[in-house]
Parts: C-alpha cells; structure tokens; sequence
C-alpha cells in the first residue's frame, strides 16, 4: 500500500479565517443527569419547565399541546385529572438548573467520514492533525505501520480539523496554556507564550474531566435537594390544609 501524504491526499483548505473559538478537550457525557432534567413527553431536556399540581414536571409547551388535544387536564405521568386547568408558571429552580446542565454538557457531534474513500465513504477512525485529514479503519492503516506516519498526531475524528490547527504557524494546537486558557502550537509556546504555564492537551483534558464529574456530582445532588425541599413544602401545605377542616 502506498504511504499516505499531507498533501496529496486532500488540498489544503485556505485556514486563513479569524477564529474566536477554542477546540474542545474532551467528549464526556453526563446522560445520567439528563434523564432527571427531562421532559417525559418530548424526551428532551426540559424548554421553559413547568409543574402540574401533582409535582410532575415538563416543558410548558409540549404539557399545553397535550391538554390542547384533550377534553379533560391530567398529568401525562401519573394520570391525575384536574377539575380545572392549572395555570402553568415557569419553575424558575427548575429552569435554572437546565441552563446550568446546558452550560456544561458538550454538544452532541456529528459523524465524520473518512477524506480518502472515493466511493461510499466510511465512517472515520482518527483525525491527523498533521495531513488535515481524517481516516476510516482501513486507510488509517498507514499511520499504524509507516515509521514517519506514526509520528504524525492522531486524534478522535472531527470535522472541524482547521480548528485544531495554528492559524499562525499551520502546526498542531497540541499544547494549552494555562495563564492565557487557550491552545497553543509547540512554536507559539516558545515565542507569544514563552515562560506561560504550557500543559499538553491531553493533561488538561483529564483535568477537566475530573472537574466535570465533579460538577456533575454536585448538580446531581443541587436537584435531589430542591427536589426533597419541594416535597416538604407540598407535605407542609398538605398538613395546613388537612388542619383547616379539623
């Protein structure tokens, strides 16, 4: 098999563009958070989330279609039916915890497919930040076995490759600095960066991460306490309320 090469495999795009936009660490899902700020209608994390009566939560539009469709209000949840239809405000706690999740859960990615396959492209394996391309299985296989390929920096597909690079000097942003919070290449390190706290990228990810599951570990318990704070409250109307009629 012929080696792969830089230039030949895919023409250079012009990578002149300004960009403001920092490549991404790391991919880290926090699903398990998600199903607890999830609308049960839609599926989707809660969009200006509302509570029925009987402490369920939703979006306030897909609980609107629902009752639009229906002769009688109930909970889509547990089926309670209300005498008259609620009016629906905005859980403010509720929706500042989606806002937060949001802030902090990355973007789901789209599939990359791989720049060499001609015919029906298959889905890429690694990204090569040198060569600006991306490889399925079989057209990877070069960068495996090639003793000058294998130098050459691989990492999980993208498709957004020109942001991986150094608009200044065209080199990998393989490196991060930590005084100015950006990616830098191994040549900026040494010159607009020089004497900065420089990390590989690969250190920071895995910081990163760790902070995230902490985030996620702290968000996790910020609901089950709103949640067990609302449940008291209900519980204490309900007392109230049972009382007035003694």
């Amino acid at each position: 098999m012929a080696e792969s090469s830089p230039t030949s495999i895919k023409a250079r795009k012009t990578r002149r563009r300004s960009i403001d936009y920092d490549p991404p660490l790391m991919s880290s899902s926090i699903s398990s958070l998600s199903e607890e700020i999830q609308c049960s209608i839609c599926l989707e994390v809660f969009t200006d989330p509302v509570t029925t009566p009987c402490g369920h939560n939703f979006c306030k539009i897909c609980l609107n279609k629902c009752w639009n469709n229906s002769q009688t209000c109930s909970c889509p949840y547990c089926k309670e039916t209300f005498k008259q239809r609620p009016d629906l405000k905005i859980n403010t706690t509720l929706r500042e915890l989606v806002d937060h999740y949001k802030k902090k859960s990355p973007e789901k990615t789209a599939e990359v497919l791989c720049d060499v396959c001609e015919e029906r492209k298959q889905k890429a394996l690694k990204s090569c930040l040198v060569c600006q391309s991306s490889y399925c299985e079989t057209h990877l296989e070069p960068h495996l076995r090639v003793t000058r390929l294998k130098k050459h920096k691989l990492m999980d597909p993208v498709s957004n490759l020109e942001d991986y690079i150094c608009q200044k000097h065209e080199r990998p942003l393989d490196l991060f600095c930590r005084d100015d919070q950006t990616h830098v290449c191994s040549i900026c390190s040494v010159t607009d960066h020089k004497n900065h706290n420089i990390v590989s990228v690969e250190q920071e990810s895995e910081e990163k991460k760790t902070e995230l599951m902490k985030t996620q570990k702290d968000m996790q318990q910020m609901i089950q306490n709103r949640i067990k704070k609302i449940q008291e409250i209900k519980h204490s109307a309900e007392v109230r309320k049972v009382s007035s009629f003694n």
